[in-house]
């Protein structure tokens, strides 16, 4: 992922990584668990992060099951409980066992890989005939908005867009058109979401703005002090906060024909 821009160094990274699972982790495995994925079933989790699906998938799976858990850095990934297994590897690049896993599940990775195509594809390829492919993916349209208005969140996000390159912000609307190219069956999409102006609402915003806040000054996209203003309106947490639209795309590989 030579593009990929946010930087797993960066002393809160783990800390936002961790605010995002907890924000989408639930209507994750709601979604796994509607795929039919249990015990004994074979599970590929690609840009882990800090392992928490893949944690829950060897739950899931049990002991005759099994759970790759890959990502290009993959300090976060400790302790992961049998029968996982952590993969270092860079999905562009590196080699996945090929037509293995009952289930390949990615979130917020495709969006920073390119081409978007490509990466899908060889997510694609290292599902068994028969198995699932499951790719969640952001689109930040809306996400400058609160209420009430205030334009300093709206110009925050704008930045943000603008100092994170390589990473494609309205990916998720346009996931399904390069699902559908794959040749998948049992192709379906659904987008969830979230308003609110609890705290837990703010901080993933909070924290990926403290990793790019410097960077987004010195571009001369806001000032010092319009930044300021920022941080006060998310701590005074008086508005209500639109979060990302998530979009879930699933699909089957088609099973090898029996022979007639």
């Amino acid at each position: 992922m030579p593009n990929y821009i946010l930087d797993q160094s960066f002393p809160s990274e783990r800390d936002r990584l961790e605010a995002m699972a907890r924000t989408w982790d639930p209507g994750t495995l709601r979604i796994i668990g509607e795929l039919g994925i249990g015990k004994g079933s074979r599970c590929l989790e690609a840009g882990a992060g800090t392992g928490s699906i893949a944690r829950a998938l060897a739950g899931i799976v049990g002991t005759g099951g099994e759970v790759l858990a890959v990502d290009r850095d993959t300090r976060f990934l400790d302790d992961l409980p049998a029968p996982a297994e952590v993969l270092r590897a860079d999905l562009m690049t590196g080699d996945l066992p090929a037509a293995r896993f009952d289930l390949v599940h990615a979130r917020l990775l495709v969006a920073h890989l390119h081409p978007h195509s490509l990466a899908l594809q060889r997510l694609a390829a290292a599902v068994a005939p028969g198995g699932r492919l499951l790719v969640e993916e952001v689109d930040w349209t809306h996400a400058g908005q609160v209420e009430p208005p205030e334009p300093g969140h709206a110009a925050m996000i704008a930045s943000l867009t603008e100092v994170m390159t390589g990473f494609d912000a309205t990916y998720g609307r346009r996931l399904l058109g390069d699902v559908l190219d794959l040749g998948f069956t049992d192709v379906s999409a659904h987008y969830r979401g979230a308003q609110s102006g609890h705290e837990k609402a703010w901080l993933p915003w909070q924290l990926l703005v403290e990793q790019f806040q410097d960077r987004i000054v010195h571009n001369g996209l806001m000032s010092a002090a319009q930044v300021e203003h920022w941080w006060s309106l998310s701590r005074a947490r008086a508005h209500l906060v639109t979060g990302p639209a998530l979009f879930a795309v699933r699909a089957r590989r088609p099973p090898i024909p029996m022979d007639r």
